[in-house]
Formats: structure tokens, C-alpha cells, sequence
């Protein structure tokens, strides 16, 4: 037991001299540390994975000075990079990677094979099924004007870069624009117009946090309506027109036209494809010849232009007729020849029977009560009802002669359609104000088909207010609060009178804003946007539901200085300038669908 004692005293001052210079070497070596009987050097520090499209980029920190290199590795060390380490700061590129979530190890080594002891790092490479769920951004609307095209974005999503828009220009070159995310609207210079229509595609690039790469979405594709209003409409087999005026003083015509560079006519050229002459019986003279020159020269003018000529009116109230007749006192037998020669004249004068295409032959005989108004052509007589209508469908009982009798002599004299027009009779709903107006209408409709009168064609003369769907547009609802008309009762109206064997048209359409407390409204940017969605949804519905013909009730606002001035009812402003209205009806004659 001594032997062995004096032997450990012996060898244990040299173990502990061992023990001091290992330790101390251990601490001058900054770069090691122990873990059980193990060394390592410095772990990578302050790591990052920066997604990519079908890549990352892992990003560290080198806290040491002895480590010279470092791998990466992912699929459980199936595959691995090695990066020099120079500086503190290291960045490597994983490439190609397949879309999905890598785990990846780092391990640093210094220049005797001593390693680190692995950190680990989840990254995400993008690809094609990332790329599925990104939508490029929004278009809220396209307008086109002359060569120029101007695209409305939606809202931005936070992620989303740039936007390329990819368009054929005039000369046929491909062009590219890039749009950043905080732009709301784009200028498409020089754009090849198609004949109704042309397209642009654009897709957007995102980049998500975190990320080193731009992803882009799908192309998308969005149409640029060109065409005219008259060709737009002609595609869909629609006429669409105007009243056009004859002009003089402050009213632009196409016989004495004042507006700047004659854009009066030219845009009656480009624009439509019918035309509507108007005259006031008024110049009905009791002695022949009347004078119809003014009528006559906006016929000749528009027989010249157009497919279609129509021109209104041969009978009506008071209001449309001379004062020798509405003060006149004769005989039925008398009215009877009074009518008959107005007939005749306006058909003879000009040789109008066989140069006008459709003739309004009655207008506006009802009141809003469904009776008919005090005329003076019901001096005529009356005729009893062969509607065939009853209960509360049969509003009149009898109805004036002189209606079925201008028919029957406007077919004597022309084989052109024959047409009965009125306002407020395009709403079956209980709940308009011209509800009985409109089941007297229908039930007139009847009663001419019934006796075999010559009407081929109902005229929904259509004068709106904005925000109101299809309410009508009189004065006295332009000052009230009248409920809005519904787009299915109008088109539930449209085709009841198709169903009775007529055409239908939308003879006058204007929409105009209304005059609370009889007082006119500031014309606003959020009045014209409601109004370009009011001709939209009137338009696109009339022509689904198989209307034939619409024609405007004027060109430009304030035309005419005895209709609507200062309510904005038409596309174009006093100036020429094409409203949002403008762009609602182009939009509209392109999404109708058409029944086969």
C-alpha cells in the first residue's frame, strides 16, 4: 500500500502539469469549445432563408476567425453545398430546387476538419403552384378615345411589384408598359383599334416578405371596346340612333351646323346608323301647302347617312298641333278629312312615304291615371273596346277613333312600320306611378291588333333619372321621391308587348339628373358615374330582353335649349366631350347577350 501511495505522489505533479497547458491551450483557442469529450468551433449566427423561385438563399454569420468554410445541406444531407468563408457574413444560393419547404443544416469547418455543431433553417422555394394563387391585378375599366386607351386599376395588393401590360400598337409593334403598384391608371398610346374591339394581356410580379425574387402571375387578358356606338350596336343587330337636329342659333344641326369644326355632324356620322327627324305639326298649315322644308331636309339628310329613318309625329296632343286646330270647331265628318290630309301632305311632301322607314303615328295619349288626355282629336268619336282585356286590365272602356283611323290611313300610303309611342309604359310594377298609364297602354296595344289596325311597333319613349332604374323621367317625379324602377319589370314589359306581335324600341332615351326642391344639382364625377351605370343596365337590358332600335333624344347636352338644360341627360357634354355615359352604353351593346 505505501509502494503504491509513494508511486501516485510520484507521477501526480507531472498530470497536473498536463492538465495546466491543455487547459490553458483551450482558452487561447477561441474557436473550440468542449461538449462531453467532443470539440467544435463557432456555430453559424444570425441565419436567414430568403425564399426564391425554385431557389433560396441562406444567409449567416461567422462569429470566429478560424472557420474556413461551411455546408449546406438538405433532403436529410442527401445533398449539400460548400461556400468559402470569407468575411463574416455569408450568403449561398440553393439552386434548382423543386417547389416546396426545405429544411436546411448548416455546418462550419475550420482548416484541421473541426466542424460546428449544426443549425438548422427552414426555407421555401416558390414555383408554379405558388405562382396559381397569385391573381394579376384588378382592371376596374378600359376606355378607348381616339387611338388612346386608358386603363383604370383596381387596388394593389401589398405584395405585388409591377405590372407589364403587353398591347399591339397602331403600326402593329409589340409594346410592353410597366406599371408600378402605385399607379391607379395607365395610358395605352398609339393602341390598334379592332373593329369593335382589341385586347391587352398583363400579368403582375409579386414579391412575398422575405423574399429575393419577383413571382409573376398568370396573364391575364382584358378586352378594349373600339368600336362605335353604331357598329357596337349594328353586331348585335340593334339600330341606334339619335334625334338629330336641323340646327340654327345656339341649336347645332346638321343643316345649319355652329359647333366647333362641324364635330356637330361628324359625330352624327360616326356615331349612328339611324336617324330621327322630328317636327311639330304645328307647321300644319290649314291651307296646303304646309311648310315642311325643316323636317324634310333632316329626312333627306339622314336617308343620305343611314340604314334607317325614322320620324315622328302624325298625331297627339294638344300641345303638338297648330292653334287653327286646337281652337278649330268641326265635325267628326270634318276631323275625319282633317286627318286624312295630314296624312297624305306629310307623306307626299318630299316623297317622305317612301324615304322614312318608321312613322310614330300617335304619341303620349294617355295620363298617368291610365285615362286618356283631353285631345282635340277625340272629337273624332270613340270606338268601344275589343281588347278582349278584363277586370282591372280593362282601364278604358272605349278609346278615340282617330287612333285606328291614322294607322289605317298611314298604311294607304306607305309600307313603312307604323309605330304607337308613349312614355311610362315600361313598367309592370304595381308600385310606379305610371302603372295604370302603362296597363292603358297595353290594353290600347290590344285593341289596335284586335281591329286589325296596322301597328307594327311600340315606342318606349324611355326618359329615366339617374339613380332611378327605369322610373320614368317626368317632371313631376324629378322633384319627388318616386321608387326606382326595376330592371326585371322592364324587361317583363318589353316582352309582353314582343309577345303581343310588335317590335319594340327605345324611341328617346336620355337620363337625367334630378331637381330636388325644383332645383338643379351641381353636376358631379359621382352623378356621372351613376348615370354611366344607369345607360349601361337600361341599354344592356333592352337589348336582352330583344328590343330592336334605341335612339337618343339628342346628341349633346343642352342642344337643345328647350329640353332638360342643366340636367345632363345625354353621352355628350355641352362641349363635345364624351361623358362616362358614353363609355356605359359602348360597354353595354358589347356584354349584351343575344338569344339565338
Amino acid at each position: 500500500m505505501k509502494t503504491i501511495q509513494t508511486n501516485c505522489f510520484y507521477y501526480l505533479p507531472g498530470f497536473i502539469l498536463l492538465l495546466f497547458f491543455a487547459i490553458s491551450g483551450c482558452k487561447d483557442d477561441t474557436d473550440l469549445f468542449q461538449d462531453g469529450s467532443r470539440l467544435y468551433i463557432e456555430k453559424a449566427d444570425s441565419v436567414q432563408s430568403l425564399s426564391g423561385k425554385n431557389r433560396v438563399e441562406i444567409k449567416f454569420a461567422v462569429p470566429g476567425t478560424d472557420a474556413v468554410s461551411a455546408k449546406i445541406y438538405w433532403n436529410n444531407r442527401a445533398n449539400a453545398i460548400e461556400v468559402p468563408v470569407q468575411g463574416d457574413s455569408i450568403k449561398a444560393i440553393i439552386e434548382p430546387l423543386e417547389e416546396g419547404e426545405y429544411t436546411f443544416e448548416i455546418i462550419t469547418y475550420d482548416a484541421k476538419g473541426n466542424s460546428s455543431i449544426p443549425v438548422k433553417i427552414v426555407g421555401t422555394a416558390y414555383g408554379s403552384q405558388y405562382a396559381q394563387t397569385l391573381q394579376s391585378r384588378a382592371v376596374k375599366d378600359i376606355l378607348y378615345d381616339n387611338g388612346t386607351a386608358i386603363v383604370y386599376w383596381g387596388a394593389a395588393d401589398a405584395e405585388s411589384v409591377v405590372t407589364e401590360v403587353s398591347y399591339t400598337d397602331a403600326s402593329g409593334t409589340a409594346k410592353k408598359v410597366s406599371v408600378p403598384s402605385s399607379a391607379d391608371s395607365t395610358l395605352l398610346e398609339n393602341i390598334k383599334p379592332g373593329t369593335l374591339y382589341t385586347t391587352i394581356t398583363h400579368h403582375t410580379f409579386f414579391r412575398p416578405v422575405s423574399a429575393i425574387d419577383t413571382i409573376a402571375a398568370a396573364f391575364k387578358t382584358d378586352t378594349v371596346v373600339t368600336g362605335s356606338l353604331k357598329d357596337l350596336a349594328k353586331a348585335k343587330g340593334i339600330l341606334f340612333g339619335s334625334l338629330i337636329s336641323y340646327g340654327g342659333g345656339t341649336t347645332h344641326g346638321v343643316i345649319y351646323d355652329g359647333s366647333p369644326n362641324g364635330i356637330y355632324t361628324k359625330l352624327c356620322r360616326s356615331e349612328f346608323n339611324l336617324g330621327q327627324a322630328t317636327w311639330g305639326p304645328t307647321r300644319w298649315s290649314m291651307t296646303p301647302p304646309s311648310n315642311f322644308n325643316d323636317v324634310n331636309a333632316v329626312i333627306n339628310w339622314s336617308r343620305n347617312q343611314y340604314d334607317k329613318v325614322e320620324t315622328m309625329l302624325i298625331t297627339g296632343p294638344n300641345n303638338y298641333m297648330p292653334d287653327w286646330f286646337d281652337n278649330g270647331t268641326f265635325t267628326p265628318q270634318e276631323m275625319d278629312v282633317l286627318l286624312k290630309n295630314l296624312v297624305n301632305e306629310i307623306m307626299d311632301s318630299n316623297d317622305n312615304k317612301s324615304k322614312v322607314d318608321v312613322w310614330c303615328v300617335a304619341n303620349e295619349l294617355f295620363n298617368e291615371d291610365g285615362t286618356y288626355r283631353n285631345m282635340k282629336w277625340n272629337d273624332m268619336g270613340w270606338e268601344d273596346d275589343a281588347s278582349g282585356l278584363k277586370g282591372t286590365d280593362q282601364v278604358n272602356l272605349k278609346h278615340p277613333a282617330f287612333i285606328g283611323k291614322a294607322f289605317q290611313y298611314c298604311r294607304e300610303r306607305t309600307n313603312a312600320l307604323l309605330e304607337l309611342r308613349d312614355y311610362g309604359i315600361e313598367n309592370d310594377d304595381p308600385k310606379s306611378p305610371s302603372y295604370y298609364k302603362y296597363k292603358a297602354f297595353y290594353q290600347l296595344v290590344k285593341h289596335l291588333k284586335a281591329t286589325n289596325r296596322p301597328v307594327n311597333v311600340v315606342g318606349i319613349q324611355a326618359h329615366m333619372m339617374i339613380g332611378k332604374g327605369t322610373a320614368v323621367g317626368t317632371a313631376a317625379n324629378m322633384k319627388a321621391d318616386v321608387p326606382a324602377g326595376s330592371y326585371d319589370t322592364f324587361k317583363k314589359a318589353i316582352k309582353r308587348y314582343k309577345d303581343a306581335g310588335l317590335d319594340v324600341y327605345l324611341t328617346e332615351l336620355d337620363i337625367v339628373s334630378l331637381m330636388p326642391g325644383s332645383q338643379l344639382q351641381p353636376w358631379t364625377k359621382t352623378l356621372a358615374e351613376q348615370q354611366r351605370k344607369d345607360y349601361y343596365n337600361v341599354v344592356k337590358t333592352a337589348v336582352e330582353a330583344g328590343v330592336n332600335l334605341i335612339s337618343l333624344w339628342g346628341l349633346r347636352d343642352n342642344n337643345d335649349p328647350g329640353w332638360r338644360v342643366g340636367q345632363s341627360p345625354l353621352l355628350f357634354d355641352e362641349n363635345y366631350n364624351k361623358k362616362p355615359a358614353y363609355y356605359g352604353v359602348q360597354r353595354a351593346f358589347f356584354d349584351a347577350k343575344i338569344n339565338p
